[in-house]
């Protein structure tokens, strides 16, 4: 099983304590603006295309023909988290950091405790070199997962990689 796949099926297994549940709000408050939504590129999504057919592309690294995809599943569904999490992923693979920022804080709205959304977005801002708050996605995922939970190994992967740039 791929590594999206995992973070879809893991999304519903995650738990966190009072405290973090608590200060997720707080943790990506400042990001937050009204959610935009991205017009989809020129091509169609295929007929009857699904979630796991644009996780699939975005697995490949195929991140520009998933959008359609996801783009058609939030329109249908804005309160699908995992879309909004893959679409937020494609958007700062393909260099749109401010519109993958409001994809993934509108995933964390909807699901705070999203372990996708949570990894990536803690990875968004190692990217952008803001190491506090990449720590502060990063405790959110070792509540609700553990520290050996792939998505808190991975961030805690970027986060170093990050502060060695510095």
């Amino acid at each position: 099983m791929n590594r999206i796949s995992v973070a879809l099926r893991c999304t519903a297994l995650a738990f966190a304590t009072a405290a973090v549940i608590a200060a997720t709000p707080a943790a990506h408050a400042d990001n937050t603006r009204e959610f935009e939504e991205t017009p989809a590129p020129a091509s169609a999504p295929p007929a009857r295309a699904t979630l796991d057919d644009a996780a699939q592309m975005v697995n490949t690294g195929d991140y520009r023909a998933a959008m359609p995809i996801l783009t058609a599943i939030v329109k249908a569904d804005p309160r699908n988290a995992d879309a909004l999490n893959l679409m937020g992923y494609s958007l700062r693979k393909t260099g749109q950091p401010d519109l993958a920022l409001q994809y993934y804080n509108r995933a964390l709205q909807l699901m705070p405790q999203h372990l996708g959304a949570n990894e990536y977005l803690g990875e968004l801002y190692a990217e952008l070199g803001q190491i506090d708050k990449a720590k502060q996605r990063l405790a959110i995922l070792q509540a609700a997962c553990g520290t050996d939970c792939v998505q808190a190994q991975d961030l805690r992967d970027a986060i170093a990689k990050a502060e060695n740039r510095r």
